[in-house]
């Protein structure tokens, strides 16, 4: 267990969550719970996409360039994807095509439905969640809206086998379109959620700035703010303090 400054022993990110839900059903027994969780690098490990899309690329091609490369293998944030290929030797005109290949389809709409997979437990937490009384699981993404249908058959799919649903209400996207004011789409998030009749519990997101901006609006520290230690690009120094950070998805923990 990780310890705190003091050398105190903090607890895991899923007890935090448990406690979290019990004091808010305990306050609140009539209001309609909410978790908030972010997508990419949170609930779906984008290294699956990744190898996903290299992969295709052999099999179209029949290259053989990425045949024995793993998951586990894989070190890079999506935008780092050409850094990684060239750690692995490939010649130029090689990783030219190879990075035109991936540019194309690693958002194509194919690839969202049927090349990603979850980090283990996050689904069996996400389920355990909506099965607890009057409490609800959102989605808070910077995904743009064109891509909803994909990505409601793509969680819906890896949900199904654990008896997690996703829901199209439950669902913000980006409305600012890809890549585009993530943070305030974030805190924007927040705020439907609120206006719509939820009492938001807690927000779990991979980004530092989005828990920073989320901590900023939520001015009464209300919503228990977790980090994924997965993969992110903003500074780590932006987790705010009072943030709890994890990167097993523990059943076990959480249902304890």
């Amino acid at each position: 267990m990780k310890k705190d400054e003091k050398g105190e022993e903090m607890e895991s990110w899923m007890k935090r969550l448990a406690k979290q839900h019990r004091i808010g059903r305990g306050l609140y027994p009539e209001d309609r719970l909410m978790v908030i969780f972010d997508i990419d690098d949170t609930i779906l490990d984008l290294r699956h996409m990744i190898l996903y899309v290299l992969s295709s690329f052999d099999e179209h091609h029949r290259t053989g360039f990425f045949r024995n490369i793993t998951v586990a293998d894989i070190d890079a944030h999506e935008i780092e994807v050409l850094r990684m290929m060239r750690d692995l030797g490939l010649a130029e005109p090689d990783l030219i095509r190879v990075s035109k290949w991936f540019e194309e389809r690693s958002w194509s709409a194919p690839v969202v439905r049927d090349g990603h997979h979850p980090f283990p437990g996050v689904v069996e937490v996400i389920a355990w969640l909506q099965a607890r009384e009057r409490t609800h699981v959102g989605l808070n993404t910077g995904r743009p809206e064109t891509m909803r249908k994909e990505t409601l058959h793509c969680l819906n799919r890896i949900g199904r086998p654990h008896g997690a649903v996703f829901h199209d209400r439950l669902l913000f996207m980006n409305p600012w379109g890809w890549g585009e004011r993530i943070t305030e789409s974030k805190v924007e998030g927040i705020s439907h959620f609120q206006h719509a009749g939820f009492r938001i519990l807690a927000f779990v997101d991979n980004e530092p700035a989005n828990l920073q901006a989320v901590a900023e609006f939520d001015r009464n520290g209300e919503i228990l703010l977790l980090h994924a230690d997965t993969v992110y690009t903003s500074g780590r120094e932006q987790v705010p303090k009072h943030a709890v950070s994890g990167r097993v998805y523990d059943l076990g923990s959480l249902a304890a």
